[in-house]
């Protein structure tokens, strides 16, 4: 059965003694990401500290738009100048932090995460890679320290979990730990109902449409245990593509008998690719450990990576690599 082990007494205390703090997550923020860096934020300000959040963005979907001011886009030098720690939370790897890694280096770093691939970086690090969601780790550390959970805190805690969880989907046996957390998020006064409309409501006509072009260009490789599809600039002039859809298209492409790995690239700009790795649960396909190889990271079921390089290249080597795995 799991438990989330011990926070160590180093983390506790520099936390705890500490006066001033950085929060960052990684570029392109989720759901989880988003709400790690508000819950810690909270966290810190009801021990007394002074607290800035910081993210590099984009913050070009319609649900997120609205935090971009709530978030430092550059830790200027006034403000390490000062020596804050620095708090990341939901990274795998420094470069996913963008331009802000650079702006941080040789301040003291502690990392709260559950990806299990990307680089070791930081001074001190709680990574849990069998917790669902980061902000259930950063409720483990609400606990240790003693801070109350507000409703609101309650909120952001389950919004991260219902992300990354596809909203319990992705839990397997022997988990009762985390439904127990999630109870005692429900009872402070989180409405699951709710929380399901504000993850699945609210997207526009433009967004249903941009959905069905990328499933019509869904594409079965490899006997159809690969399904890939694609993004491009020029979709952009047809369709409202700021509010990505890619959970949804990983769902009913996974939902194909026979489908072990899905694919989502997405058209940056001319020479840069996103990419997002799914796997099924039967699937022994560890997409965190793929992206990883190829510069990004995530987990064994769920990963990305923006790659430097054209779409067709992308694809090409990527379709390599995963006929190699299957």
């Amino acid at each position: 059965m799991f438990t989330y082990p011990a926070i160590g007494t180093e983390i506790i205390n520099l936390i705890t003694y500490s006066k001033e703090f950085i929060v960052v997550g990684h570029v392109s923020p989720d759901g989880d990401c988003l709400s790690s860096e508000i819950s810690m934020k909270e966290l810190l300000l009801k021990m007394g500290k002074t607290v800035h959040m910081a993210n590099a963005g984009p913050f070009d979907r319609s649900e997120i738009t609205s935090l971009r001011s709530d978030f430092l886009p550059h830790i200027d030098a006034e403000l390490v100048s000062r020596k804050p720690v620095v708090i990341v939370v939901d990274c795998s790897s420094s470069d996913r932090l963008g331009t802000i890694a650079d702006e941080i280096t040789g301040l003291t770093t502690i990392i709260f995460d559950h990806h299990s691939s990307g680089e070791q970086f930081g001074d001190f690090r709680y990574i849990v890679p069998n917790s669902v969601s980061t902000t259930m780790i950063i409720m483990k550390l609400y606990q240790a320290l003693g801070v109350e959970i507000s409703k609101e805190i309650a909120d952001h805690l389950f919004f991260g979990f219902a992300t990354d969880t596809g909203f319990f989907r992705f839990i397997n046996a022997h988990r009762g730990e985390t439904l127990r957390m999630v109870a005692d998020l429900v009872d402070i006064g989180v409405s699951p109902n709710m929380m399901s409309d504000k993850m699945t409501g609210g997207k526009s006509l433009g967004y249903v449409k941009y959905l069905g072009k990328l499933i019509d260009r869904s594409e079965s490789h490899i006997g159809g245990k690969l399904m890939i599809s694609s993004s491009y600039l020029s979709d952009s002039k047809e369709y409202i593509t700021t509010d990505k859809p890619s959970d949804t298209l990983y769902s009913m492409l996974l939902s194909i008998k026979g489908v072990q790995v899905v694919l989502f690239f997405k058209e940056v700009s001319e020479n840069v690719t996103e990419v997002g790795f799914r796997a099924s649960h039967p699937s022994k396909v560890d997409v965190g450990a793929l992206a990883e190889s190829f510069g990004g990271g995530g987990h064994k079921k769920a990963a990305g990576v923006t790659v430097p390089k054209n779409i067709a290249l992308v694809k090409e080597e990527l379709l390599k690599a995963v006929k190699n795995l299957l």
